[in-house]
Formats: C-alpha cells, structure tokens, sequence
C-alpha cells in the first residue's frame, strides 16, 4: 500500500522546509549533537505527526504493543546505561511511520534516516527473521547480541525500534571505546552517525568493501544512502 497522495505530498513538503531550514523545523525530527538533551517518550509521543496511513498493516499487533524497561544497551559504557538505559521501555503505539517518527524523536536521530534503515533491515516489516532466526523486527535487534530483547523486540515494535535506536546513541555519544581496540586508523569517535548507522549491521567501524554486499558496514552504509535518496516508502512500489 502506498501512501496517499495528500500524506506524500505533506512528508514532501515538510522536508523541504526542514532542508531550508537546516532542519530546525519544529516538525521534523533531526539529528542532535553528542551530548544534547534528550526529549522524553511522553513529549515525542505528543510531537509525533499523527496519520491513517499505514503501509503494514499487518504490523498492527505489534503496533499496538507496549513495552516495558529493564534492559541495557550492550556495548555502552555503565555511564551511559546508568544515565540512558531506562529511558528504552517502548511505551507507544501508533502506526509503523508513527513509531519509527517517535524513536526518532526520543534518541535524536534524523528521521528519514531511521525510515531508510528501517526499508534495508526488514522493508518495515514487524515480522522480519534474520540471522538465522537471531534477529527480529522493524530495526533487526538480534538477540544473541543484544541480552535481554527477547522476545519484547519481536513483538513490539516500539520496543525494537527504541532499543536499536538508544544503541546507536551510546555508539553517537562515543561511548563504544570497545570499536577501537586495537586503535585505527582514522577510527572510531563520537558524532559519526553514518559511521554507528554501519556499526549496528557490522559490530566494527567502516569494514568490508563497499561494491561487495554484505561484507560489512560500507556496502550497508551504501545501501541505506541509496535508499535515504530516493525515500523509498514514499514509491509507489514500497509494498
């Protein structure tokens, strides 16, 4: 299903202001520097651009699924667990573009680019298995990694989305030191969003060759490019 015209046209138009902007439209969620105060759920929940288009609908269920805290971000230093690890509780529900607009909001990413990795991980598909069964939903939380998702990653979708996205945080905050043992270089430091958006597929830092899909996070990097540029879940093909 394909957005409606009058829903393509707004998402459009908001980004073009956004673009004029410097995205400091008050209705598009861009990224936040390291170090930036966070919003809370409740006030994202309350920003978040209501709409009935819904192009999964089959995600409903897991839509409509809360939740709950008590997990920490693996990788991410006891700092940043103490200060952020309780804010992930997927405590929303709303569309599969309402959530993926929330989780935005809540950890300071740039929601087109949050829309784009959600196409290249699951084709915003809840229901999405990879890695032999390891890895579940909208963002692909894989579970023999990240200790304690399961099964709340599978079956709500907010959750996911919460959890993938306060990782990507810890890895923006420079909170990762483990990326860059041993030193690289031209390694590993904080503010590099493209450089966590690779980390999360890859567990490493700009590898693999990027004309070689799925050698790690460059040809993955690539591909979500791509996928930013043409915004994919604006076409009328995203089915």
């Amino acid at each position: 299903m394909s957005p409606p015209r009058s829903t393509t046209a707004s998402l459009v138009v908001l980004l073009a202001l956004a673009q004029a902007c410097g995205k400091e439209d008050p209705g598009y969620f861009a990224t936040r520097p390291p170090g930036a105060t966070l919003p809370s759920g409740a006030e994202c929940a309350g920003r978040v651009r209501r709409s009935s288009w819904e192009p999964r609908p089959e995600n409903a269920q897991a839509n409509q699924t809360r939740g709950r805290s008590g997990v920490r971000v693996n990788g991410a230093s006891d700092g940043f667990n103490a200060r952020f690890a309780g804010r992930i509780d997927g405590d929303f529900t709303g569309t599969t573009d309402e959530i993926l607009q929330w989780g935005a909001c809540k950890w300071g990413f740039d929601e087109d680019l949050v829309r784009s990795v959600a196409v290249v991980e699951s084709w915003w598909r809840q229901s999405t298995v990879g890695d032999n069964g390891a890895s579940y939903g909208l963002l692909q939380v894989r579970s023999t990694v990240h200790a304690g998702t399961f099964p709340l990653a599978r079956d709500s979708s907010a959750y996911g989305v919460d959890y993938a996205l306060a990782w990507r945080r810890a890895c923006y905050e420079g909170e990762f030191t483990w990326m860059n043992d041993p030193p690289k270089k031209g390694g590993y430091s904080k503010g590099d969003e493209w450089g966590c958006v690779g980390a999360w597929f890859s567990g490493d830092w700009y590898d693999g060759d990027e004309n070689v899909p799925y050698s790690g996070a460059k040809p993955y990097i690539k591909e979500v490019r791509q996928r930013l540029a043409e915004r994919t879940w604006t076409r009328e093909d995203f089915k």
